[in-house]
């Protein structure tokens, strides 16, 4: 089993690139099968969850090909709607792939996805809307299933801006017969990037005002080349890492306007920011104090997805500090491999509580999810000593190579 090892207690300069984006990426790989040719995406990430979804995609009948970060799809002989239960178990986001295959074929089914264990994620937002637009779903304790004989456009109002139930009815509007107008629909930067690679498809896709949007059913689409856009998550964990351990990196390629929750609690814990021409310089040489209350949820809001690296830095600062989790119930899971460490953080429902000014040592902790893992890393270099991190694989399938990026900031990381 892969790990990772940490030499801690110094603090972070250098510059580091910033990957394509995870989740971009995969939603538009999934929306390229609505495309009757070959998509070129340009700046794919080299990570687990990519590979799984090429597998998926190569599954029902597309052809992949991929060098070093260019993935082409082909997805004209797409035939199967049957989609493998080995990868769809490992990664919640396959769940995407019911709005582009009822679009394309009328029907698909699987497995109830997997992914990260980060508490209660249903699916019963996809399942409403979808059946809205005149797919019948089921669901048999196993798996999902749903057919339709064409989509219909339909007004639809969601229930909670769910990312993922906005990505499927964004894919699955934009071949529906009529008009589609959604409501309170998501607001991430992903869903942009998903809605500017299907124009570029052919889509006609207005946005009519915040998580709003306007979509008109096309008979067809066509082939573009897409580059993904870099990772808002992987630089603002690489922030997170600077913010905790001390330092001053760059962070090259890093997007703009995409992590100001973060950047603004960062520059009130002390971090100072500065915006050149594709990067940010992030530098924090002096005392690190509580950001106070901080609540995660939808964009712009704090991301949830960085909420555990931001523990990490929380339990080094001066003052007592808060992290409230709106998005998921499971989330805090983390928590006890840092408490290992020395954190002190106390749970309280769905808010933890960081006492701050606590110096971690070095243990031997296990990774149990994607994000909480790249936290217990930023942990390892803030601790007097060694850390080992297992279970690398959950890192893995959203950072292409976090020991070689932390390597090119000065840490002392090794995998093994």
């Amino acid at each position: 089993m892969k790990s990772v090892y940490i030499r801690g207690n110094a603090s972070l300069y250098g510059e580091v690139t910033i990957q394509g984006s995870k989740n971009a990426a995969l939603p538009i790989m999934a929306a390229a099968l609505l495309v009757p040719g070959v998509c070129v995406l340009r700046n794919c990430p080299r990570i687990a969850d990519v590979e799984y979804m090429c597998r998926i995609l190569e599954s029902i009948g597309c052809r992949i090909e991929r060098e070093k970060r260019e993935i082409r799809i082909d997805a004209a002989q797409l035939s199967d709607s049957r989609l493998p239960e080995e990868y769809v178990t490992r990664m919640r986001s396959s769940v995407m792939l019911m709005g582009p295959l009822l679009g394309r074929l009328g029907e698909v089914s699987l497995s109830h996805p997997g992914g990260c264990v980060i508490g209660d994620r249903p699916i019963d937002l996809h399942v409403k809307a979808l059946s809205r637009m005149g797919a019948s779903c089921r669901d048999d304790g196993k798996g999902l299933a749903a057919v339709c004989s064409g989509l219909r456009g339909t007004s639809l109002r969601l229930a909670y801006p769910s990312v993922g139930a906005t990505e499927n009815v964004v894919m699955a509007a934009v071949l529906a017969d009529g008009v589609t107008c959604l409501e309170n629909c998501a607001q991430e930067p992903e869903i942009g990037w998903l809605c500017d690679f299907l124009t570029h498809c052919g889509a006609s896709i207005r946005r009519q005002g915040p998580g709003r949007l306007l979509i008109r059913g096309r008979k067809s689409l066509h082939p573009c080349t897409y580059t993904i856009p870099a990772d808002r998550i992987v630089a603002g964990t690489y922030l997170c890492a600077c913010l905790a351990a001390g330092g001053e990196v760059r962070l090259k390629g890093a997007p703009e306007g995409e992590n100001g929750a973060l950047e603004a609690v960062a520059e009130r814990m002390g971090a100072s920011l500065r915006r050149t021409q594709n990067a940010l310089w992030v530098k924090r040489t002096s005392p690190l104090f509580s950001p106070g209350r901080v609540e995660t949820g939808s964009f712009p809001a704090f991301p949830t997805d960085l909420q555990s690296p931001l523990l990490v830095a929380m339990a080094q600062a001066e003052g007592e500090s808060s992290m409230k989790e709106t998005v998921f119930n499971g989330r805090f899971g983390v928590v006890k491999e840092l408490n290992r460490m020395g954190a002190g953080i106390r749970l309280d429902a769905d808010t933890a509580v960081v006492p701050g000014g606590r110096m971690l040592t070095g243990k031997r902790v296990r990774a149990s999810e994607l994000r909480g893992g790249a936290a217990l890393v930023i942990a390892g270099l803030c601790a007097q000593g060694e850390t080992t991190v297992e279970n690398r694989f959950y890192v893995d399938r959203g950072y292409e190579d976090i020991c070689r990026d932390l390597r090119l900031l000065g840490a002392c990381v090794q995998d093994g």
